[in-house]
């Protein structure tokens, strides 16, 4: 890549990107780093994609450093990439530092920029599940386009657990009533993947109220959602609906209702049952 016809640098940088992680050596990823402030557009640009493939096994301190370094300049497609990247080393790239960089990469202008934000939270999961990260997010699903509050969920959804806090719980149930169903249904999901812990009330009634959705995947997934909340969810309320998921025309949500109330246990073993 260092060859001063910017075609073949570009060429050598791409084939880099399409061996992958098999080609993810020190040596190579320095040689990506380098290219990355040549001159010419097309080798940057192909450096970047090239190391993108690369990134999970190429989470060191020096590359998840120059990423962090490429998140914070000015051409936007760049940001795009170094946040792409970031993501894709998943837990490796769970520094504190990165984290915050994220954080405020879901506040930078370039619409792309803040989706990425969102989908490199996600791939980290748990490990940056912190306080600021949940209301970050939590603001992305109320505040934002459908595309980004979509991401946005998805990132809480694979935070789990850690993520499962009441005022977390409320917005995503008060996010799930404005009528976008491609929203709704991820937001479901979330519920589903917070586990026990979002065994509420509030949530219960909002998955019951989900099952008499017009959508099927999004019945299926309050099906679920309420089977995977085990006997804290087995109210007799509940477990009526579940009954009733039973004798729908959809497959999926019959499979969905039995699968829910077998977990329930012993709770869930009346007569009607």
């Amino acid at each position: 890549m260092s060859d001063e016809d910017t075609y073949v640098g570009s060429a050598a940088a791409q084939a880099l990107g399409e061996m992958g992680e098999k080609a993810a050596s020190n040596e190579l990823i320095t040689a990506l780093l380098n290219a990355m402030h040549g001159k010419d557009e097309n080798v940057r640009w192909n450096a970047w994609n090239a190391l993108v493939e690369m990134s999970k096994k190429a989470a060191t301190d020096e590359v998840i450093s120059a990423l962090l370094n490429a998140m914070r300049i000015d051409d936007k497609y760049i940001r795009r990439q170094a946040t792409n990247a970031l993501g894709k080393m998943g837990e490796k790239a769970a520094t504190n530092e990165a984290i915050t960089t994220l954080l405020n990469a879901m506040c930078d202008e370039d619409e792309d920029v803040r989706w990425w934000a969102c989908e490199a939270l996600r791939d980290i999961g748990e490990k940056a599940a912190t306080n600021e990260v949940t209301t970050a997010l939590l603001n992305a699903v109320l505040n934002e386009n459908t595309h980004i509050r979509m991401a946005a969920a998805e990132a809480l959804g694979e935070m789990g657990e850690k993520a499962a806090t009441n005022e977390v719980i409320t917005a995503l149930i008060n996010a799930m009533l404005d009528g976008d169903r491609n929203v709704e249904c991820r937001l479901v999901k979330v519920l589903r993947n917070m586990g026990e812990n979002a065994a509420a009330n509030e949530v219960i009634i909002a998955l019951l109220n989900a099952m008499d959705a017009n959508d099927p995947y999004v019945r299926e997934a309050a099906t679920e959602a309420l089977g995977k909340m085990g006997e804290k969810a087995a109210t007799n309320e509940m477990i009526t609906a579940l009954l009733n998921a039973i004798r729908v025309n959809d497959e999926n949500v019959r499979q969905a209702a039995t699968e829910a109330l077998g977990k329930m246990g012993e709770k869930a073993a009346t007569n009607e049952v």
